[in-house]
């Protein structure tokens, strides 16, 4: 695989790897003939990312890669690539991507302002497939929401907070820290915000429900929809089948 991403778009692909990195600790890349995949999942496998990014999201995108060739590394080591989030876009004027598959290295190199080239060579693995099974048009309920909406709800939960419960009824969102049934109340703080159905762009409720699920997997998502401006639809139903949070994930 050989690709080029200029100008904003590196800001943008670095943003989705910060935010695969807050799920998982691996990053699965999957080069395709028509674009490039790059997914996480969490160690209990019960949190799953993918960022889709089609070949005019780069300025050039060869593939040359086998059917079905898919391989892994440490979504730490891409971090690092980039790493000052704030400065890319005033710094580097493009990145290559290069991948060989006789020496299992795939190379960033960022060119950056006044001549400066960084590169960076990482190892990588081959891996399983990795693809969650997920019907969201079987799904009782969809909710869509501005980004905004939902950074300001999870901000008055602590960093620490683990888990968040939210109550879907026909009129109204609620969340709420998760707390165990053995808890004693009297010592733990209960956060409870409300959001009315006229607060979402779509708000389509067709059973009542109450799902509990990680903050952190969330936030990295908010973080990437808020910086991008694009809005987040939710599909679910019932509690112990997958919860469905998308957000621009197919990058042009």
């Amino acid at each position: 695989m050989d690709c080029v991403v200029t100008a904003g778009n590196v800001k943008v692909l670095a943003k989705a790897i910060h935010s695969l990195s807050k799920i998982g600790e691996e990053l699965y890349l999957e080069p395709l003939p028509d674009g490039l995949a790059l997914r996480t999942v969490n160690s209990s496998r019960s949190a799953y990312a993918c960022f889709f990014f089609s070949p005019l999201f780069f300025q050039k995108f060869v593939t040359t890669a086998t059917t079905n060739f898919r391989c892994k590394t440490p979504v730490k080591s891409v971090q690092a690539v980039f790493r000052s989030l704030s400065s890319l876009d005033r710094t580097v004027e493009r990145c290559e991507i290069q991948m060989s598959t006789q020496c299992n290295t795939l190379t960033f190199t960022l060119h950056c302002k006044h001549g400066l080239k960084k590169t960076h060579n990482l190892s990588f693995s081959d891996s399983e497939s990795l693809q969650a099974i997920f019907d969201k048009d079987s799904c009782a309920n969809q909710l869509r929401a501005q980004p905004r909406l939902l950074v300001d709800t999870v901000v008055h939960f602590p960093p620490s907070l683990e888990e968040v419960t939210m109550s879907v009824s026909d009129a109204r969102v609620r969340f709420r820290n998760h707390m165990e049934e053995e808890a004693e109340l009297g010592r733990t703080m209960l956060t409870e915000l409300c959001l009315s159905a006229e607060e979402f762009d779509l708000f389509t409720v067709n059973q009542s429900v109450d799902i509990t699920f990680c903050l952190k997997e969330l936030r990295g998502l908010m973080a990437f929809a808020e910086s991008s401006g694009l809005p987040v639809c939710v599909h679910f139903d019932l509690p112990g089948r997958y919860c469905l949070p998308a957000s621009g994930v197919q990058c042009e």
